[in-house]
């Protein structure tokens, strides 16, 4: 039987070298696919980023 699909978007980006070969390397360790880890890591940043209240939630130096 196949597996489900998940509801999911395609999304392209390009990285710079020096982080590419950061993920390349996380995903080697940890037998995660980039899909996969790019996922959990968006989705840590993104619940520690909106966990914080609207006024404190700055980034890279600029309010967001």
């Amino acid at each position: 039987m196949p597996r489900e699909k998940k509801d999911a978007k395609i999304l392209n980006i390009k990285l710079a070298t020096p982080v590419y070969d950061r993920l390349e390397q996380f995903c080697e360790e940890s037998g995660m696919s980039k899909t996969v880890a790019a996922e959990k890591i968006f989705a840590r940043f993104f619940d520690e980023y909106f966990e914080k209240p609207e006024d404190e939630r700055m980034i890279f130096g600029r309010h967001e």
